[in-house]
């Protein structure tokens, strides 16, 4: 195993909660209700090794896309540290890009490919000027772009065809780490597929390092190294993508890989996870999942679980050892239809 080239330690960030001096004196005065604060992310820590792919899943407002955006640098976390590790003890800014979940807002739709690929490594004087050009061809076609088409603006490709200049403008700069958030989740399916295949070509090809946000299990399930798996900003589960999938030992990460269709489960009916979402601003006391999770006891509403090292896995539940010898199918599992 090699080193880590990413380090998340004790990562937290909230959003709100400030106001001017007049408001919180009146707040103290109890004419005003001071502004809710929201933890969007509490406190998550892992380490990516290089060359690796990090799926990190969960349900809509998990805090997945904060923790991405943090990583590559568009948010200051509020809360622990961030840093990429040359493997020789020291640190330094990180070689980061991050490739964005609407492939066509993304882009600036005044500038042609050319401009939208090139103006960074033009600025960061990452190539001379007169080898800007050839340099920006490159890229295009082993993104798979015809170059001829360089003079065109983002409208006139379609949605696969502009992610995949949103990847060669996020290689254009060399990063050694890229953050893909939802990434394909706005493409067709089988335009999908070339993205992710197109996506692991170029992590052997760079030797790049993926942090792969998604909440769609199965492209995580086909791309992901190790996962990570989140619930209202905390981390439930961590460990190979393999095992995982194989035997989930967290009842929130159970409840998610129950509900992907499988081949092998063709007269099943599928249910959603019980219970709404509770709001981020009040979030449950204890194990913030107890509210939904058939397993809940006294303990979990009352105590918040630490993250432990079971079956060489990180997970955040009281009674995970007595979930694996669990028999009875839990209350959200799929059941076979009539």
């Amino acid at each position: 195993m090699s080193d880590p080239i990413l380090k998340v330690s004790n990562v937290s960030r909230r959003f709100g909660g400030k106001s001017d001096i007049v408001t919180r004196l009146l707040a103290r005065l109890g004419l005003v209700r001071p502004k809710p604060v929201v933890t969007a992310v509490d406190g998550v820590s892992f380490t990516l090794e290089r060359g690796r792919v990090l799926g990190v899943v969960g349900e809509s407002g998990c805090g997945k896309s904060t923790l991405g955006r943090m990583i590559a640098g568009l948010l200051p976390p509020s809360e622990g540290e961030i840093t990429l590790d040359q493997g020789d003890g020291e640190h330094r800014a990180m070689p980061m890009q991050m490739i964005f979940q609407d492939p066509f807002s993304s882009l600036n739709p005044r500038k042609r490919v050319r401009e939208l690929v090139g103006e960074a490594p033009r600025v960061h004087r990452i190539v001379k000027p007169n080898e800007l050009q050839s340099y920006v061809e490159q890229l295009m076609e082993r993104c798979g772009i015809d170059p001829t088409v360089r003079d065109r603006y983002a409208h006139q490709f379609s949605g696969g065809q502009r992610q995949r200049i949103g990847i060669a403008r996020a290689l254009a700069v060399e990063p050694e780490i890229l953050v893909a958030d939802e990434a394909v989740s706005a493409l067709d399916v089988s335009v999908q597929a070339q993205i992710i295949n197109l996506f692991l070509d170029l992590r052997d090809e760079f030797g790049l390092t993926y942090v792969f946000i998604s909440h769609d299990l199965g492209v995580i399930e086909h791309i992901a190294d190790t996962i990570l798996v989140m619930y209202l900003g905390r981390v439930v589960e961590h460990g190979p993508a393999e095992e995982v999938f194989a035997q989930p030992l967290h009842p929130y990460t159970r409840a998610l890989i129950d509900g992907v269709p499988r081949l092998d489960r063709r007269r099943v009916t599928y249910e959603p996870i019980k219970g709404d979402i509770p709001s981020p601003i009040n979030p449950p006391s204890g194990c913030h999942f107890h509210p939904r999770c058939p397993f809940a006891q006294p303990q979990c509403r009352q105590e918040r679980p630490e993250t432990r090292q079971v079956e060489g896995r990180q997970v955040a539940c009281h009674l995970a050892e007595e979930i694996i010898n669990q028999k009875e199918p839990t209350a959200w599992q799929a059941t076979p239809s009539a």
